[in-house]
């Protein structure tokens, strides 16, 4: 009986890979025609734009607006964790915790857990914790 069980799992490995297919290579015999065709109308180049915006590659959002000359005015999401440090010190309080992904087997992303740095009379900053630790989500919170 112990050895069915075995049997079983050994079977549905090699039905599961035999299962998956690969492309079929077609080869054209060298003695085939060929057949060229009319080159198409050459369409104006169009140039690269010079100015390239690059977004954040993580979703990101701001709760609240931060006051005209407060440390928080001065960031932008998608900053990194050194970029922010550097540009308004380092913070009052600083906290790691998982998210909802860190519970999904097989899941490597950037966002199984986050950063999150609270400045006193400013709110909170959050960072994702895997990769660059890009800041993904700020919150003015004055009370903080």
């Amino acid at each position: 009986m112990k050895h069915a069980h075995l049997v079983v799992i050994v079977l549905s490995a090699a039905l599961a890979t035999a299962c998956a297919s690969r492309p079929v290579k077609t080869e054209t015999p060298e003695n085939a025609p060929t057949t060229r065709t009319a080159p198409a109308r050459e369409s104006p180049k169009r140039e690269a734009p010079k100015e390239v915006i690059k977004e954040a590659p993580v979703e990101s959002e701001v709760v609240g607006k931060p006051a005209p000359g407060s440390k928080f005015a001065k960031l932008k999401t998608g900053m990194s964790l050194n970029q922010v440090e550097k540009l308004i010190g380092p913070p009052t309080k600083r906290w790691t915790h998982p998210t909802g992904k860190a519970s999904i087997p097989f899941y490597f992303g950037p966002d199984r857990w986050v950063i999150q740095y609270a400045y006193k009379s400013e709110g909170v900053l959050t960072f994702n914790s895997g990769g660059e630790q890009l800041l993904t989500r700020i919150e003015v919170n004055k009370g903080e």
